[in-house]
C-alpha cells in the first residue's frame, strides 16, 4: 500500500507580541475542567482530510498554485473545521483562493506573514470570531484543558531545521539530535491531540495533515497558544461581556500605519534685491550723518582746549 503524500508548506508567523489580556481561564464562567487524557478534539476528521488551504503546493489554489505564508489563516480554518466536527454543522467552507487572496489584502498585496494577536483583532473587529484569549502556553495542562474545552488550541511555534524532512516521512517533530527551534521560523498550527498518560505526543493540524510532535518537541517550540471564541462557545464557557472590554481597549495591537515622509520645509523667503539708485541714497545718507558727527566732535574738542588755555 502506498503511503499517502505529505508535503510541507510555507511558514508566515511572524513573533509574538505581548497583549493587556489575561488567560482564558481568568475570564471563565466556571473552572475549566482538567484534561481527561487522551483529549482527542478531531471528531473523525481523517488524519489527511485537513486541506493545505493555499499554505503550500496546492492544486486547488489557482491564485498561488506553490502557496504562500497563510498559515495563520489556514489555521482559523482548520479550527472551524474541528469545531463544526465535534457540533455535527455542515459548513461550507472558504477555498484556498479565497482564504489566499483574504491573506493577500490582509497583506496589503506582499507574503510576510501575520502577527498573531494583530490578526486576532482584525478578525474580531471585521465580525469573524467573537473573540479570543491567549492560554498560558508554558502549561501543557491549561493548553490541554482550553483545546478539550473551545475544540482546538491555535498556537504559534518555532520551527526546527528538520521539520520539513520529518513531516515529509511521517515522523513526529522532536528536538533529537540536537534539534533547535529557529524563531525566524514560526508557523501557526492548531492543536488537536494530546495523551498525556500512555503515549508521549502531542497532535497538530499543519499542510492539511495531522502531525504528532513529542511532548519536548511542544516544550521548546510552542511559543503562544490562543483559542478562538465562536458562537458554539458563547454560551457557558467566558464570561464574553469583561473579555470583550479587555479586547476593546487593545487598539495599540493593531499594525501601525505606514510612516509618511515629513512635509517638505518651505524656503525661506528671499528679499527682493534692491535697486543702485536706492543704494547710492542710503550710502550719501551714511556719509553725511557721520561728516555731522566728526564736526560735532571736532568742535567739542576745540572747547575743551579752549578752556584749559591750550
Amino acid at each position: 500500500m502506498t503511503a499517502p503524500v505529505r508535503t510541507p508548506g510555507k511558514r508566515g508567523r511572524l513573533p509574538a507580541k505581548r497583549v493587556a489580556l489575561r488567560f482564558v481561564h481568568d475570564y471563565a464562567a466556571a473552572p475549566l475542567p482538567a484534561p481527561a487524557y487522551p483529549v482527542d478534539v478531531r471528531s473523525g476528521i481523517a488524519d489527511g482530510d485537513w486541506q493545505m488551504c493555499g499554505n503550500g503546493p496546492d492544486p486547488t489554489c489557482t491564485v498561488a498554485p506553490e502557496g504562500v505564508g497563510d498559515c495563520t489563516f489556514a489555521g482559523r480554518q482548520h479550527y472551524r473545521m474541528a469545531k463544526a466536527a465535534h457540533y455535527g454543522q455542515s459548513e461550507t467552507w472558504e477555498t484556498s483562493d479565497e482564504l489566499v487572496r483574504e491573506y493577500l489584502a490582509y497583506d496589503h498585496g506582499q507574503d510576510v506573514g501575520a502577527v498573531i494577536s494583530d490578526l486576532l483583532l482584525s478578525w474580531y473587529r471585521a465580525g469573524k470570531i467573537l473573540a479570543f484569549a491567549p492560554v498560558d502556553h508554558a502549561d501543557p495542562a491549561a493548553v490541554d484543558s482550553a483545546m478539550a474545552a473551545f475544540r482546538g488550541a491555535y498556537c504559534g511555534v518555532d520551527l526546527t531545521p528538520d521539520a520539513d524532512q520529518l513531516f515529509s516521512q511521517g515522523q513526529p517533530w522532536t528536538v533529537a539530535d540536537g534539534q533547535q527551534p529557529d524563531p525566524n521560523d514560526g508557523h501557526c498550527i492548531v492543536k488537536v491531540y494530546a495523551d498525556g498518560n500512555t503515549d508521549p505526543y502531542d497532535g497538530w493540524i499543519s499542510w492539511g495533515q495531522f502531525q504528532r510532535s513529542t511532548q519536548d518537541w511542544t516544550r521548546a517550540c510552542l511559543t503562544e497558544c490562543w483559542v478562538l471564541i465562536t458562537s458554539e462557545d458563547e454560551a457557558a464557557k467566558v464570561d464574553m461581556a469583561a473579555l470583550t472590554a479587555d479586547i476593546e481597549a487593545l487598539g495599540g495591537t493593531v499594525p501601525d500605519p505606514e510612516p509618511q515622509p515629513p512635509a517638505p520645509v518651505p524656503p525661506a523667503p528671499v528679499p527682493p534685491e534692491p535697486d543702485h539708485k536706492t543704494l547710492l541714497a542710503e550710502l550719501a545718507a551714511l556719509i553725511r550723518k557721520a561728516e555731522a558727527r566728526a564736526e560735532k566732535d571736532l568742535a567739542a574738542l576745540t572747547s575743551w582746549l579752549s578752556a584749559h588755555n591750550l
